[in-house]
């Protein structure tokens, strides 16, 4: 996260928001590889499902985040994804904050989860 904060001082939004996707999609699948799932692909939504198959559900704003950080995949990259300009010419400050708040909304829910896993009585309650 901090490469893509870096990038959102300096203006680069729709590269800031593809970090804070980035950091959202290894984390989910840091939980899930650490769990013996594998997990492949960059779908933010379905490493989500996946999560849901362990025991623990993710947070109905978790899910909302992943949704929103799941857009920032492609058009924050891609010049053809935008039907014209380059794509930092439809991103703003606005987009990135939302991204962290998204992404630190992700992050958080994993370490929860690794916490509640590394204190086994907390599943039984």
């Amino acid at each position: 996260m901090i490469g893509a904060r870096l990038q959102a001082e300096g203006g680069i939004h729709n590269w800031a928001c593809f970090g804070a996707e980035q950091a959202s999609q290894l984390a989910l699948k840091g939980l899930l590889h650490g769990l013996g799932k594998a997990a492949w692909g960059h779908d933010l939504v379905d490493l989500g499902r996946q999560v849901n198959q362990i025991p623990f559900d993710v947070p109905g704003e978790v899910a909302a985040a992943l949704r929103r950080l799941e857009k920032h995949y492609i058009p924050a990259r891609y010049p053809d994804a935008h039907p014209s300009g380059p794509p930092g010419a439809h991103y703003a400050d606005s987009d990135s904050n939302q991204a962290f708040t998204d992404a630190d909304l992700v992050l958080s829910f994993t370490d929860q989860t690794w916490e509640a896993l590394s204190n086994p009585d907390s599943l039984s309650g």
